[in-house]
């Protein structure tokens, strides 16, 4: 019996063998069975995993054993354009109906599905794109990068029999350009070790701070068939859910409660932990007014944004609450500022941008989440309840007065603008604010569609909002779609601007059509890079401001019909250029949504700002220039 356990204990048998061996030499089945499970702690892990299924041998082509792993981290979607060496791949995928495959027309819109996918999901994006297309898949990839979203990108690399060939369509060190926009970057060289790179590269995906990773797979590895070991993704996530140091939550607290004019600044970190409960939790328990980092670089609403202790964006200066003396920065790396006399406190999820610009008095490394309840405790058990009552009574009754003068102050501006064609912003705000369901989720990828926020409700029981931090165009639709498939029961609205459409917007319209993703897009026609335009005049002061001559921002001639463009790729659209016709519009495209389609608005915008009123561009006529007309 000893040489029985010594076996099972080496990982020579498994436990089944071994009860199946006591049971030989007389134990009975409870018995063994107890024993086998007492002795369990002490066995191979990679054996005990085995053992209940989380590592299985399989044999098959790379292709298949690509497949098989992502399974085993339970991806439901791939996001792809195809190539001619990536076929193995989708080979593997014909009898797997656990996996499916979403085909997008470009490769930056297949990214930015994914991209989109992952932000609602919480799950990490797979993308497959053809080899030479991947450069138009790394414009998307700065978003993800820079936003710390989980995404896995995959394509099938030439094969190592043509490597320094310089193919046609082949690159030298391809996997090195990707270094600047991503967590991790690999080459699997041999068909077994594809389920060994694809696991490691979900694991850097996933592990907070998050990030997009890429992997290359010779198309010969794909083809080659090996027997490798799958293994359950979980046997590779590390949990970050760490928290700060309790000394230092301590700190924190009683700075707080000592201070005679805190703020508060969030960011979106708050988001990628799931701490917005917390985190309006502390506000209010201590009363703090709150500012959401700055339009540039946020791409969430992680504090609901009609709270009357909101304040909007963080400006350099804050005209309310003053000067401030203690600055607690919650997972925003925009917000984390220095501010003249006042201590800074900063909470940051992602230790490499803690502290790395500013001086930071006390830096505290932690999930924000776990961390903001730490402080709620931390607090509550330094000041009877009574004193932190008064303290906080004080700070909102201030902050409420002075939210509801800046809320009357804009809601008036926004109402002397309502009326008129082409229709202003404040308008269309007005009515999407009304229209829109609580629980619509909000995606856009312009100036135009962050410049309404204020008029509009974000956050808390409110509607979702999603956008980017580095605004990098033709995101919006694609990531609408992304969005929708992650939450199908949520309605969802995507907005941009003519720009961003015609940048990348019209080819996920393809993907909506095919895949029936009833989403509503609202494209912003001012026939111009407005926000763009106004400030290059507004900071430059060169010759264009000087002469009143746009030389790069305007887009109309020729006008786009973006309904019509629409029709095209099998999505119903309307054009509305009357204020008082975008309710029915809004109507129209709920019902198209209910019924399961999507919908497209292309809304007549006013161009606002400096130089607005310019329809000048720099003319040019190659016709003209021609020497010979047949």
């Amino acid at each position: 019996m000893k040489d029985l356990i010594k076996q099972y204990l080496d990982q020579g048998i498994s436990r089944r063998s071994l009860i199946s061996g006591l049971s030989a030499a007389g134990v009975s089945a409870v018995a063994a069975k107890a024993m086998a499970q007492s002795l369990a702690p002490f066995a191979s892990p990679a054996k005990a995993a085995e053992a209940q299924g989380a590592m299985r041998p399989v044999t098959g082509r790379g292709g298949d054993l690509y497949v098989q792993q992502l399974k085993s981290a339970g991806v439901e979607y791939v996001f792809f354009n195809p190539s001619t060496g990536d076929a193995p791949i989708f080979d593997a995928m014909v009898d797997e109906p656990s996996i499916h495959l979403i085909k997008g027309v470009q490769e930056g819109a297949v990214t930015a599905m994914a991209d989109g996918y992952a932000r609602l999901s919480g799950k990490p994006g797979v993308v497959i794109v053809a080899n030479v297309g991947l450069p138009n898949a790394m414009t998307q990839m700065v978003n993800t990068f820079k936003d710390r979203i989980p995404m896995l990108v995959t394509v099938a690399a030439f094969g190592q029999e043509q490597l320094g060939e310089e193919g046609p369509q082949d690159y030298d060190f391809q996997e090195y350009s990707l270094s600047p926009i991503t967590k991790w970057r690999w080459t699997a060289l041999t068909a077994a070790g594809i389920p060994e790179t694809t696991r490691r590269a979900l694991k850097f995906a996933t592990t907070p701070p998050c990030g997009p990773v890429f992997i290359a797979i010779p198309d010969n590895e794909l083809r080659t068939e090996a027997t490798a070991m799958i293994m359950d993704q979980s046997l590779f996530t590390v949990s970050m859910k760490i928290r700060p140091d309790q000394d230092d939550i301590k700190k924190a607290a009683r700075m707080l409660i000592e201070a005679r004019n805190p703020l508060l600044t969030v960011g979106d970190e708050i988001t990628l932990c799931n701490g917005e409960k917390e985190v309006m939790e502390l506000a209010e328990l201590l009363g703090l007014p709150v500012a959401g980092q700055a339009e540039f670089g946020t791409w969430s609403k992680p504090f609901p944004t009609r709270s009357s202790l909101y304040l909007g964006p963080m400006l350099r200066n804050m005209q309310y609450p003053g000067s401030i003396d203690v600055h607690l920065n919650i997972g925003s790396r925009y917000a984390e500022v220095a501010t003249k006399g006042a201590k800074l406190i900063s909470m940051r999820q992602d230790p490499t941008s803690l502290a790395r610009v500013t001086p930071v008095d006390l830096a505290m490394v932690a999930d924000v989440k776990l961390g903001t309840a730490d402080l709620v405790a931390a607090i509550k058990s330094m000041a009877p309840v009574d004193r932190l009552r008064r303290i906080a009574a004080d700070r909102k009754e201030r902050t409420a007065a002075y939210t509801r003068q800046v809320g009357a102050l804009r809601q008036g501006i926004a109402k002397s603008l309502h009326n008129g064609s082409p229709i202003h912003l404040e308008r269309l705000a007005f009515e999407l604010e009304s229209e829109l369901e609580k629980d619509t989720i909000f995606v856009t990828d312009c100036d135009s569609g962050k410049s309404m926020d204020p008029l509009m409700s974000f956050g808390g029981d409110d509607k979702t909002y999603i956008s980017t931090g580095p605004n990098i165009l033709g995101w919006g639709v694609a990531a609408g779609f992304g969005a929708k498939l992650a939450r199908p029961d949520q309605p969802v609205v995507t907005i941009l601007g003519d720009g961003s459409m015609m940048f990348g917007g019209p080819q996920p319209l393809w993907s909506m059509s095919r895949y029936q993703a009833p989403v509503t897009v609202i494209v912003f026609n001012n026939k111009s890079y407005n926000n763009e335009r106004n400030r290059i005049w507004t900071f430059s002061g060169g010759e264009q401001f000087k002469l009143g001559r746009d030389m790069t921002c305007y887009n109309g001639n020729p006008d786009v019909d973006f309904a019509k463009a629409a029709v095209a790729f099998g999505v119903e659209g309307e054009t509305v250029s009357d204020p008082d016709k975008i309710k029915g519009a809004l109507a129209r495209a709920k019902r198209a949504n209910i019924d399961g389609r999507p919908y497209l608005l292309d809304v007549d915008i006013q161009r606002d700002g400096i130089g607005a009123g310019s329809t000048y561009y720099p003319e040019y006529s190659i016709a003209d220039q021609r020497t010979r007309k047949v």
